[in-house]
């Protein structure tokens, strides 16, 4: 997690914070209101410490996080602690319209990476892919949502797309699938998978920009 620092103003005195660079919350650019909570000396193996615990209020989700930061010099502080300890990234608002699960199996999926469970990761960016294809498909493409529903991922993937879209959902489908297995075929790093799927992504937000476009040539 990357941190930024930020000035505050409180009981007639200026501290400088760290804060997330990115809200754990919602992933956006972070510029909180921060509040002071409690600052204390605290023992500290052989000496005493100050210690802040401070709230930080997103001004993007409306949503808290934590931190509890200690003294380094005279009123500047390191964050030791931080709530939510994930950090999601932000998704185009294209994809968040388009497929809110997605978004929603997207960041489950990137806060068990960030804890290091890669396995739940793995398989769990290989099902927002599922997601995100038939979301697609079905506003764009299909009009029958059972028509959508009965395809498997591998024949989805093969009917709405071909060229560089087929390959990044390929590569997710075919690693993402690997980590069901009981004995793994391919020796690959979960960062890879991501890649991939990032790619797809970005893919996806260009065709729902230029099948929605926010302004078209009018009809004379």
């Amino acid at each position: 997690m990357d941190f930024i620092n930020q000035q505050i103003y409180t009981d007639g005195s200026y501290f400088v914070l760290q804060i997330p660079k990115y809200c754990p919350q919602c992933g956006a650019v972070n510029n909180p209101i921060t509040n002071v909570l409690n600052r204390q000396n605290v023992k500290t193996s052989d000496k005493n410490e100050l210690i802040v615990t401070a709230s930080h209020y997103c001004n993007a989700c409306d949503k808290a996080h934590l931190t509890v930061q200690l003294e380094v010099s005279d009123g500047s502080y390191v964050i030791k602690v931080v709530y939510p300890e994930t950090q999601p990234s932000s998704l185009p608002e294209e994809i968040s319209t388009l497929s809110p699960r997605f978004v929603k199996i997207y960041g489950d999926s990137e806060a068990a990476e960030q804890r290091g469970a890669t396995e739940l990761a793995g398989t769990g960016y290989r099902s927002a892919l599922e997601i995100l294809i038939k979301d697609y498909a079905l506003k764009y493409i299909e009009t029958d949502k059972e028509q959508v529903a009965k395809l498997s991922l591998s024949s989805a993937i093969e009917k709405y797309f071909s060229g560089d879209s087929f390959n990044a959902a390929e590569v997710v489908r075919i690693l993402g699938n690997d980590y069901t297995h009981w004995v793994q075929q391919y020796d690959f790093n979960l960062s890879q998978l991501k890649a991939y799927l990032d790619i797809f992504v970005g893919h996806i937000k260009m065709q729902v920009m230029l099948k929605d476009p926010i302004v078209s040539r009018r009809k004379s």
